[in-house]
Parts: C-alpha cells; structure tokens; sequence
C-alpha cells in the first residue's frame, strides 16, 4: 500500500538562518570594496538588518528580544561611522580623526564584525529555540520574594546612585559638567568605584523592574535623573547599555513597548547624545551638532569601535604574536599575583589587560569583543567567543519567564552589553555583583520559610 510522503514546509525562520549563513560566507568569499567606506557600511547594515530580522520577525518581543537587543548595541557601536561616512561623507561628522578608517584593515575589519554578529545570532536563535518556548510570565510563589526584589533593586539603585553623585562631587562636581568628557576622563581615570557605581545602578533598576509596584517606578524614575547626569558629562554608553538591560526585562515581565514610543524614543535618545557630543572633544567646542545632524552623529561616533579592531588587525599584520587568550584569565591571574606575591605581583603596566593595552598604544578609544577575540588567536577565537556569547544569551533567554530568571537574564545582559564597548577583563566581576544581589532576593525568603515551620510546627 503506497503512502503519501509529507515534506514541512520551509518557513521564515528557516530561509533566514539559510539567508544569514550565504551571507556569512559571501563577505569572506566575495572582495569587498575596500576603498569607499561607504560600500562597507551598506555591506554591514546588509547583515545587521538580517541579524535582526531573524531575532525579531515572529518573536512577541521583537527587537526588545534579549539576543536582538545585543545585537542592536553590537551594531550602533561597531557599524554607526560606516552608515554615517556612506550617507554623507567623512566631512559630514567633524571634530574626531577618521584617517585610520583609509589605513588599508576597515575591509577586513568589517569581515570580523560581520562574522562575529552572525555567529552571535545564529548561535542565540539555536539556543533560545522555538518562541514562545518559554510560557507567559509568572508571578513569584512567595509575597516575601517580590518585596525583596523591589527592596534589594531600589537599595542597590540608590548606593550607585549616590556612590556616583559623590564621586563626581569629589573629582570636581561643577567642574566635570561644565567640561565634558575630556574632564570627567582626566579626573576619573584611577576611579575604579565610578564603574561599580554605574554598574550598581543598572543591577538594582533591573531587580526593582522585576519586583514592580511602586518600586518599578521608582527605579526608572532615579534611572532617569542619573541618566541626565551622565549625558551632561559626556557619558553615553552607562546610560545606553543599562537602558537597553531595563526595556528588555520590561518586555519580559509582560509590559509592552508601544511601537509609537519605540519610533520617537530612538531619534530623541539618539539627538540628546548628538547634541551633547561636543561634551566629549577635546577642546568641546568644535565639530558641534545640530538638532537635524544630531541622531546621525551620535551614531556616528558610537560607531568608533570598530577602531580596536583595525588597531589589533594592524598589530598581528606587522608580525606581532596572539595572546593565547591571557587577556580573559588576566585577572584571576594578577589576585594571585598580588596575594602571593608571585613574579613580585603584577606589573604596574599590564599588557595583559586588554583595555590597557588599548589605551597606552592607541588611547582612550575603548574595546570591541571582536578586537579582544581577534588579539587572542584570530579569526578562529572570533567565532568561539561570539557563539559563547550568543549561546549564554540564548539560554537564559530559553528559560520559564520567572521573576529569579528574568532577573537573571538582565543581570547577565548588562555586563556583556558593557563589554561590547570595553574589554573582558571586568565582566565575571560585574556578573558575580549581580548574582550576589539575587541571591540575597533568593535566600531570604527561604531562610524565613524555614525558621517559621518548626514553629508553626509546634503551635
């Protein structure tokens, strides 16, 4: 007896993993247009966009997703010169130098970002599985943990919120808003707290999101007066990375982002960071920013961390070895150093933080996971890293939507959001600060729990 043979239909989901992986292997089989910047921003955005159509299209949360939110920082900050140069030239964003863009590594440089987004993606979507996976979200179990999100979420909060009022009061208060980003640089340099302070803030609004009521009001009412702070003195990604952690929590606890809200927030977050940019020249006064201008050169400057890569691609071409992935156990190592005084501790100038490196041969421009992956073992170690990344992101995003995962999730997000701008070197401290708190949110109640039964037990 014959049977009829069914074949699944090849859906959306499918076409675009297919659509992602010709990509992939289309920028590294086919020449690029190495000479006109703009052809490789238009190559970059071809990608960006089908990353994020992947994540988002079918998805509820579409692009307040916690793997298409990645992706969105990934791209602002590593395509947003290219699209800036392609739509109005190198003359249209004045006032910081864009010659190492014509140094011969943009084409090649743009080859790892687009490879490392891709791998991020389809390693993200793999690990994340079907949507809707994951269940509608769920309240706690226990009134005890609620209110100790909402008290742990605001207390965190409010300590980075005043650890960083004062520290900026003690480096110069007035002094750093009236001088911008050069300034806040020169006084704050040293300051290792300013970086917890911030962290703080971002890990204590998401807990105080997750717990809701009035504390979830509250958390984005103190997010917002330290946001306005941060972008006087010229601080852009402290308020961008947290702001992203924050709406895609939001999302997953179950409150919407209208689309109208999402269309007017990006231009208007985006000619705030414009207008104040001259806040982060040198002298603060030249290149200044229009309201029309405003969006496109904040995407722009957003866009200078590509830099790290051509730097690292430049270095490995003159013969310089990799580094075996030193950059990422490095500071594990120095503790060691400094507790048994091994080698005589670490070394005042430590190459092996990849940030140092960074800021003694070329200067103040920041990190790029690409950069870092690529300065450790290649194009290989690219691949690697980009799909640990995504597959961690995927993961949590795989998980019931439960308060402790949805805290969970954001906790984690914040740290690798930050580390698309900077190095690796803090991320597994700043990641274990944010399971320290949950953990305090998750202990207690169960503490309480058990004392109360012996003597219920009794009664």
């Amino acid at each position: 007896m014959d049977q009829s043979v069914t074949v699944g239909r090849i859906g959306r989901r499918e076409l675009l993993v297919l659509l992602l992986a010709c990509e992939c292997v289309a920028v590294f089989q086919v020449r690029l247009t190495g000479d006109s910047v703009g052809d490789l921003g238009a190559v970059f955005v071809v990608a960006w966009v089908s990353c994020l159509a992947l994540l988002a299209v079918g998805n509820r949360a579409g692009p307040y997703r916690p793997s298409a939110g990645y992706v969105i920082i990934f791209g602002l900050f590593h395509g947003g010169l290219l699209i800036s140069v392609g739509l109005r030239g190198a003359a249209g964003f004045a006032g910081i130098d864009g010659s190492w863009l014509y140094g011969g590594y943009t084409e090649q440089a743009v080859r790892l970002a687009v490879l490392g987004m891709v791998v991020f993606t389809l390693t993200a979507e793999l690990a994340a599985g079907r949507p809707g996976n994951q269940g509608p979200p769920r309240a706690d179990p226990t009134a005890l943990r609620a209110t100790m999100f909402r008290v742990v979420g605001i207390v965190a909060e409010l300590a980075g919120i005043v650890t960083f009022a004062w520290t900026l009061w003690q480096d110069g208060g007035p002094r750093l808003l009236a001088g911008g980003y050069a300034a806040f640089l020169d006084a704050t340099e040293s300051d290792g707290v300013l970086g917890y302070a911030t962290l703080l803030i971002g890990l204590g609004a998401v807990l105080a999101v997750v717990g809701g009521g009035r504390a979830r009001l509250i958390a984005w009412i103190g997010f917002a007066g330290y946001a306005v702070v941060a972008l006087l003195v010229g601080t852009r990604g402290a308020v961008l990375f947290p702001l992203s952690a924050l709406l895609v929590v939001e999302v997953r606890r179950g409150h919407s982002v209208r689309p109208l809200w999402t269309a007017l927030g990006v231009p208007v977050v985006l000619a705030a960071i414009g207008l104040l940019r001259t806040r982060r020249l040198v002298d603060g006064t030249s290149g200044g920013s229009s309201i029309w201008s405003s969006p496109l050169d904040a995407v722009a400057e957003m866009g200078y961390s590509l830099r790290p890569t051509v730097a690292v691609l430049g270095w490995h071409s003159a013969g310089e070895p990799y580094r075996h992935g030193i950059t990422y156990v490095a500071v594990p190592i120095r503790f060691i150093e400094t507790v048994t005084g091994w080698h005589g501790g670490p070394p005042s100038y430590d190459d092996r933080l990849f940030n140092v490196e960074i800021l003694r041969r070329v200067g103040p421009i920041g990190g790029s996971p690409i950069a870092e992956a690529y300065h450790n073992g290649g194009a290989v170690c690219v691949v690697l890293f980009m799909a640990i990344i995504g597959a961690a992101i995927g993961a949590l995003e795989r998980r019931a939507r439960t308060p402790v995962n949805d805290a969970l999730l954001g906790l984690v997000l914040l740290p690798l959001l930050i580390e698309t701008r900077n190095s690796f070197a803090p991320v597994p401290a700043q990641v274990a600060v944010g399971l320290a708190l949950l953990y305090v949110v998750w202990v207690v109640p169960r503490v309480v729990a058990r004392r109360r039964t012996p003597s219920e037990v009794r009664r």
